[in-house]
């Protein structure tokens, strides 16, 4: 909280006036840089993680269509391919 104390044309303040009246109000708020920063971070963050588990998924998808369609000597290679992307896809989840 700051106090304000006013002062009059003639240079004279409030205290030599009989109808004064203090004004108190609160001026600012100090916020510590580093949390704006850390909260930009966050948010920027957020949005990768969300648009990176997006392409993930449509990356699995695929996957798994190529898996159905794949010959029976590759589905070996391809089921541990969506094996793994099921694996980051539920780290990136728990990021969140």
């Amino acid at each position: 909280m700051h106090v304000l104390r006013a002062t009059l044309l003639d240079g004279q303040t409030c205290r030599s006036k009989i109808a004064c009246v203090s004004v108190v109000f609160r001026v600012a708020e100090i916020i510590d840089f580093q949390d704006v920063l850390r909260q930009r971070a966050r948010r920027r963050e957020h949005a990768l993680t969300t648009r990176c588990l997006a392409l993930m998924e449509e990356c699995r998808a695929m996957s798994l269509t190529a898996y159905d369609h794949a010959p029976f000597d590759e589905r070996g290679a391809r089921a541990t391919k969506i094996r793994q992307l099921e694996d980051l896809i539920a780290y990136a989840a728990n990021l969140l």
